[in-house]
């Protein structure tokens, strides 16, 4: 009350009072005179508001302050009528001016403010500061357009009050020439309807009802009871562009803030994007939400609007999970099948390399042959050439079963132990004739001589060799033993003789030894989890070939 607001002070042409400010203006008229009353132009924040025309209707509390009697002067196009009290949303108030009352005549007027129509706020009094009129009038000087008018003051008050500024002609007292009411209102955002973007056409529609001329339209329309508005709480997962209709009229997108709650997460609170009633979510993610909404003039009041965009079937939790089993058993047999390819490689080399070492494994074998048939004829002619032709028929008919089972035997790579042993008896049975020595074989009886199998024609060059280089020349005297141990899981086979011994170094030159050294080497190469070691020592006058057949027994 002692000073002019700025806005309402210097502005000459009503530009910036239309920019900022909503105006009502309205008087009494009584048809009985012709005398006219004064009227008050209310000036108000036009950046929040109700429809204009259905404010009584969506705040019942403004119908309490009906003005009886009054009538508006000037319907406003963006202003409450008047004839109820005019809701106040935010803090700058209202602030009221009289068209009719001026320097000249001020004597004759006062005014007053009441709270709630009852307590006085301001007595009676005088006005005391002038302002350009906004309004033309004649109501002075009929013959004269009003120039200025009574700035009676910029008013305020708490949510859930009003003030009522009266005006009275002092010639009479008991009556109120002109009144306005302003009530301060509890406001939160509401949202009346939801659109998704292939909604659009229906969204515009609303929204060029809302911003047409009630003029125009010849009557008091609410928008917000238009068909096209519906709420909507689930959308479906291609719906994620969602436009939220707000209720009231916003010129300010700093009016409105809001943030969207997801579980835990929050956007935190954020100012709106648009300077219209509704806020656009794009993008959204298949899940639940919370919109929160508030105006900035009122931030305690939030309104909550829950919603949820559905999952498509591949967006789903279970989908997920069977998506990403489907990609790792995808990859798990692409893994599979490389592994397979490259152990096929390895096996197909591994075969070759078989092939290879089978095929020298049998060289090796048919060499055998010929070597023993060498030393068994040398022993037929030894014989012949003794006269004793009734031992050399003899020996050749053990040597023919000598000859037919170890021709077998050649054949295959392995062989059991008993068969094994039969071609060393009929090989000793033999060579006993010609030298005359003693052998013995031995076998352990946790050894299954016909289950278990060692490579073919294996122990001959070694007892052969036992023969030549140790025993023959003892004759009688001469003691060979074959045994046949089991340690552990490994089973070991030593040749044993009595004979003066060999260097082992020397007598590797050997054919029979060389030829069984090599095999050694060429089978290692194709057993798996399987080993042959040869030993060759000499202790105690004895000389011992030891073959280790390691995991034999397994």
């Amino acid at each position: 009350m002692d000073s002019i607001n700025p806005i309402i002070k210097y502005d000459s042409h009503g530009d910036s009072i239309r920019k900022y400010f909503s105006s009502t203006y309205f008087n009494y008229e009584y048809s009985a005179r012709k005398d006219k009353r004064i009227t008050l132009n209310a000036f108000y924040s036009n950046k929040l508001a109700v429809n204009y025309r259905q404010a009584a209707k969506k705040i019942p509390k403004l119908k309490e302050y009906d003005i009886s009697g009054s009538k508006s002067y000037i319907y406003p196009m963006d202003g409450y009528p008047g004839k109820y009290a005019i809701p106040i949303f935010d803090s700058s108030g209202i602030i009221v001016t009289a068209n009719g009352i001026n320097p000249d005549n001020v004597n004759e007027y006062q005014f007053r403010v009441l709270e709630d129509k009852q307590k006085v706020i301001l007595p009676w009094t005088k006005p005391r500061l002038f302002c350009k009129a906004y309004l033309m009038t004649n109501i002075a000087d009929p013959n004269k357009a009003d120039e200025q008018s009574a700035y009676l003051g910029q008013f305020k008050a708490t949510y859930g009050k009003a003030l009522t500024i009266q005006v009275r002609k002092l010639s009479m007292p008991d009556s109120i020439n002109a009144e306005v009411t302003a009530y301060w209102v509890k406001w939160q955002p509401r949202v009346v309807g939801t659109f998704t973007f292939s909604q659009l056409p229906d969204f515009l529609k609303v929204f060029k009802k809302q911003w047409t001329s009630q003029f125009e339209l010849g009557k008091a329309v609410d928008w917000n009871e238009d068909e096209a508005l519906k709420l909507k709480k689930d959308f479906n997962y291609n719906e994620n562009n969602l436009i939220f209709y707000l209720d009231d009229i916003i010129k300010s997108k700093n009016i409105i803030e809001y943030k969207l709650v997801n579980g835990n997460d929050s956007t935190g609170w954020q100012v709106n994007d648009f300077d219209f009633n509704l806020v656009w979510l794009k993008n959204l993610q298949p899940d639940k939400y919370q919109l929160k909404i508030r105006y900035s003039v009122q931030r305690n009041n939030v309104y909550t609007y829950g919603f949820n965009v559905k999952a498509a079937w591949y967006q789903t939790v279970l989908a997920k999970v069977a998506l990403s089993l489907l990609g790792l058993l995808a990859c798990g047999f692409l893994l599979l099948l490389w592994r397979s390819r490259k152990q096929a490689g390895k096996l197909k080399e591994q075969n070759i390399l078989k092939q290879l070492v089978q095929t020298e494994l049998r060289s090796l074998r048919s060499q055998f042959n010929p070597h023993f048939v060498f030393n068994a004829l040398s022993s037929i002619q030894g014989l012949v050439t003794k006269n004793d032709s009734q031992n050399a028929s003899k020996y050749l008919l053990e040597f023919s079963h000598l000859m037919r089972d170890s021709l077998n035997a050649s054949d295959r790579e392995f062989v059991s132990i008993y068969t094994e042993i039969k071609i060393l008896e009929n090989y000793l049975a033999l060579e006993k004739l010609r030298f005359g020595f003693s052998y013995q074989i031995t076998v352990d009886e946790g050894i299954d001589a016909s289950a278990l199998e060692i490579p073919a024609l294996f122990l001959q060059p070694l007892v052969e060799n036992a023969i030549k280089h140790g025993i023959a020349v003892l004759q009688d005297k001469g003691q060979l033993t074959i045994q046949f141990e089991k340690l552990n899981h490994d089973m070991v086979v030593s040749v044993c003789d009595n004979g003066k011994g060999f260097n082992p170094d020397a007598g590797s030159k050997g054919f029979g030894l060389q030829l069984t050294r090599e095999r050694i080497v060429l089978l290692n190469q194709t057993l798996i989890g399987q080993q042959i070691a040869l030993l060759i020592e000499r202790k105690h006058n004895i000389t011992m070939l030891t073959v280790h057949f390691k995991n034999w027994l397994i």
